[in-house]
């Protein structure tokens, strides 16, 4: 029993240095270890782009800071994520709380799209590269392991249908007039 309880403990100390090195790693972004996680999903599919967005590569030239935030204090429950201005004017990335327990590759495709918005110009344009960063983001990481696209996660049936629809005939022009025709979108130019 001894041994047992002695194996646990160093099984756990490894767990926790992991999780400690990968926020250190991405310190100037987050300090979430789960957020950490999906930020080194995205440096495992090569989105090394949005790593030096979030890293200061912006139009701010300052880290962009990524956290968990129940986005209802906003009036945007609905909302899987948001870039936005904070109080000190630095620009953030919050993913809804509600998808914190979701796998971190389907996270890692939120902060993939949110990234794009780091000019908060907030055009037609601008949306459209986010949806399309987004999902093929996603389709990367489901080329490199299959069985993440089989979860039940509200988050991970969102990226697959994103994906059913850019993977049709057309998909460009799909995510393009599904962005035009979404009410959230339709005051952009």
């Amino acid at each position: 029993m001894k041994r047992f309880v002695v194996l646990v403990c160093i099984i756990m100390s490894f767990v926790c240095a992991k999780s400690s090195i990968l926020a250190s790693d991405y310190a100037a972004i987050t300090s979430n270890p789960k957020i950490a996680d999906a930020l080194q999903c995205l440096k495992s599919v090569g989105a090394n782009d949005v790593i030096g967005i979030l890293n200061g590569n912006n139009a701010d030239r300052k880290p962009i800071r990524v956290h968990f935030r129940e986005l209802e204090v906003y009036g945007l429950g609905n909302c899987e994520a948001i870039t936005m201005r904070n109080k000190a004017g630095n620009i953030v990335i919050f993913i809804n709380k509600k998808h914190a327990e979701s796998p971190s590759e389907a996270i890692a495709c939120l902060i993939a799209h949110e990234s794009q918005h780091h000019t908060l110009t907030g055009s037609r344009a601008e949306e459209i590269r986010a949806w399309i960063k987004e999902v093929s983001t996603w389709n990367a990481f489901v080329r490199q392991d299959r069985t993440i696209a089989m979860s039940n996660d509200k988050l991970v049936k969102r990226m697959n249908h994103i994906s059913k629809m850019y993977n049709a005939p057309n998909g460009h022009q799909t995510v393009e007039k599904f962005v035009a025709n979404h009410p959230a979108y339709a005051g952009l130019n």
